[in-house]
């Protein structure tokens, strides 16, 4: 059974806002920065903060503290920790933005939509379940330039585990402040094949970890799905590329195919999203024709150094052993 379905994205919501084509970058000026370029508005360009750690009080320390207690008890052990963070720049984003203005540009901060606090390995994969009862950040996003306030209670092997990796300056882990944003795509013009049935059980086979994935993860299977041409994209125009059609169609396939999973509390499952195995999927061949532009949400994470910790032994308090 194959169906056509026409995906004709028009700019009619597009015209009253002003929004970032979140796939394009402006230049910038040789530097490692991105510069988001504004849909409409040529001498409109946007940022994003690229780094990001603890704040500090007005004598240089952290504001941070972590108090911990039954570290070797498994049924009483237990920890809270707080901490104040913000966002920043480096200097290549600096540079870059500098060559902006320079050039009489208007530049202005991404607009966050939303936010969360997220705990993953250093190869990636999810962790904060393992360190973290609980965790608790603002549901909905600030301003890139309003500090952050977090609050988590720590599991046992968090309590045996992240004590005594603040003090010594690293860990196997990184936290990260993820954040979601609304722009626009690029101009689409292509047509997209598939079948439903194929991908779902594509992605019900790569399913390593349960049913969780990360956003990336869909987009990178999306890709060997293009490779092996069990989806087939054909580009008519626009000054789309093909990644660009990759994540408009993991988008799609989020949608179809997933359920949302971005609680930052108890048993909190970070910036994954799981795979329904209710969903119904209908072995037929799909035909998308996608034009013009569309309003896009992307989700970006930030790195926060927490390195500075190590030289403040005094903020991590094991209670056991407090007078």
């Amino acid at each position: 059974m194959k169906f056509v379905t026409a995906l004709t994205l028009g700019l009619m919501s597009l015209n009253a806002l002003a929004l970032p084509i979140l796939t394009e970058s402006e230049d910038g000026s040789a530097r490692l920065a991105t510069i988001y370029p504004d849909h409409e508005n040529p001498n409109k360009v946007y940022f994003a903060p690229n780094r990001g750690g603890l704040l500090t009080y007005n004598d240089g320390t952290p504001q941070f503290s972590l108090v911990y207690w039954g570290k070797n008890n498994a049924e009483n052990s237990g920890g809270l920790m707080t901490a104040m963070l913000g966002l920043s720049i480096g200097k290549d984003l600096q540079a870059a933005i500098d060559a902006q203005l320079a050039k009489k540009k208007s530049v202005a901060v991404l607009p966050v939509q939303s936010s969360y606090i997220d705990f993953v390995s250093q190869d990636e994969k999810p962790i904060m379940q393992k360190y973290f009862e609980e965790i608790d950040v603002p549901d909905v996003g600030g301003r890139f330039e309003d500090s952050i306030g977090i609050m988590a209670s720590l599991t046992n092997f968090g309590t045996k585990t992240l004590p005594f990796a603040f003090k010594s300056g690293g860990t196997a882990a990184n936290l990260n402040y993820c954040y979601q944003v609304t722009g626009v795509s690029p101009v689409f013009n292509a047509t997209i094949k598939l079948n439903y049935n194929k991908v779902y059980t594509h992605f019900l086979a790569q399913a390593s970890t349960g049913k969780w994935f990360w956003k990336a993860k869909i987009r990178t299977e999306i890709e060997k799905l293009v490779e092996s041409k069990d989806i087939k994209i054909t580009i008519n125009g626009g000054d789309a590329n093909k990644y660009d059609y990759i994540m408009a169609l993991a988008d799609r396939m989020m949608e179809k195919f997933f359920e949302p999973q971005l609680q930052n509390r108890r048993n909190s499952a970070g910036g994954r999203i799981g795979i329904s195995y209710t969903k119904i999927i209908e072995d037929r061949d799909m035909t998308y024709t996608l034009t013009q532009r569309e309003i896009i949400k992307r989700d970006y994470c930030v790195s926060l150094d927490m390195g500075a910790i190590k030289n403040y032994p005094e903020l991590i308090v094991d209670s056991d052993k407090a007078e």
